[in-house]
């Protein structure tokens, strides 16, 4: 499942615990420049598991740094 990541609240939670956009990729298991194709905007969805290894590290629910897109019927 793709979700739409928040990509000012992840950059708020990452700047806090004072890492960098290659270090929170690195310790999510994501390519060296995921989270900066995140955070501005190139990535416009991402994939639920990676969404869940950020959080992770950033401490956080999913939920907290993403919203999963309405579904049409």
């Amino acid at each position: 499942m793709l979700i739409i990541p928040r990509s000012t609240e992840i950059k708020k939670r990452r700047e806090a615990l004072k890492l960098s956009q290659k270090q929170l990729s690195l310790e999510a298991g994501l390519a060296g420049n995921s989270i900066y194709r995140i955070e501005t905007g190139e990535s416009k969805k991402i994939n639920h598991l990676r969404a869940r290894e950020i959080a992770r590290v950033l401490g956080c629910n999913v939920e907290d740094i993403c919203s999963v897109p309405e579904r049409s019927a």
